[in-house]
């Protein structure tokens, strides 16, 4: 018995090995999905105190080709939070423990800029940090147009 296993066993192994599919590169991913494939520029808006719970900085970018807007997110290395995503909602959402189901997915926290629907730039809204591992809600910034350049 153990000598039929010592030998399919690594017959097996490098069966498998030689059958498994190829790593995907993110070359190989859609421009739509990666957002750092298009030429943003920084505008004047920079807060910080959109999030209570939260210390994060947002700043807004522009897309140069289409005059898109798109948002980034700088936080301290101690903001540690596991597969944190961003959401957009128009208007300030009720305080619930799910995202809403209206919510516009925005990308991963720590992935660049972020595009936002046009709907941003016309309408307050609320930004959701929504960690995935934690399957919870970490913060909701305060309702902001994301059009006015402040300081």
């Amino acid at each position: 018995m153990f000598a039929v296993i010592g030998v399919l066993l690594p017959i097996t192994f490098v069966i498998g090995i030689a059958a498994r599919r190829a790593v995907p590169h993110a070359a190989t991913l859609p421009p739509a999905l990666s957002s750092w494939s298009q030429a943003f520029t920084a505008t004047d808006y920079d807060r910080d105190d959109l999030f209570t719970n939260a210390p994060v900085r947002v700043r807004l970018w522009r897309e140069q080709n289409l005059g898109r807007y798109a948002v980034g997110f700088v936080a301290a290395k101690e903001f540690l939070k596991p597969d944190l995503i961003a959401y957009w909602i128009a208007g300030h959402p009720a305080a619930t423990d799910q995202v809403p189901p209206e919510a516009t997915l925005l990308g991963a926290f720590s992935a660049g800029p972020l595009l936002l629907p046009v709907e941003a730039t016309t309408t307050d809204g609320s930004l959701i940090l929504f960690s995935l591992a934690d399957q919870e809600i970490v913060d909701v910034s305060k309702p902001t147009r994301f059009s006015e350049p402040t300081n």
